[in-house]
């Protein structure tokens, strides 16, 4: 083994893809939540408890940050090899913007609950 990983780093990243995919960090088939950014409390399948953890400004932060790169590229290049005019693109990189968050924030926030569970970085009786 010329790069050995640990343990603990594959569990995390597994708990994040399948927080990503709106799934139980722990067995990957209950649903993560509940509504578009509520989480359940606990797994409908396995049982593990999610109710307490809390994401807070993370996946905003990880969404804002992923967005405003891509729709500035964008609008970058569309301003260089483009001419449409300014209310035209003011108007569609407004609405990519605003797509593009609303489709990505669940997503973001599953990551951060798999992450937060797996690190075991939230406790359940500080509810």
């Amino acid at each position: 083994m010329d790069n050995p990983v640990s343990v603990q780093a594959i569990d995390v990243q597994l708990a994040a893809r399948r927080g990503a995919f709106f799934r139980c960090p722990h067995c990957g088939k209950g649903n993560l939540f509940r509504s578009y950014l509520k989480q359940v409390d606990a797994c409908a399948v396995c049982g593990e408890k999610f109710g307490y953890i809390r994401a807070d400004d993370g996946p905003t932060w990880l969404t804002v940050l992923v967005v405003g790169h891509v729709v500035v590229a964008l609008a970058l290049i569309a301003v260089v090899s483009t001419t449409w005019s300014t209310w035209f693109s003011v108007t569609l990189f407004s609405a990519l913007a605003v797509v593009m968050s609303l489709a990505m924030l669940p997503s973001a926030k599953g990551i951060f609950i798999g992450i937060i569970w797996a690190q075991k970085l939230a406790k359940a009786d500080s509810v």
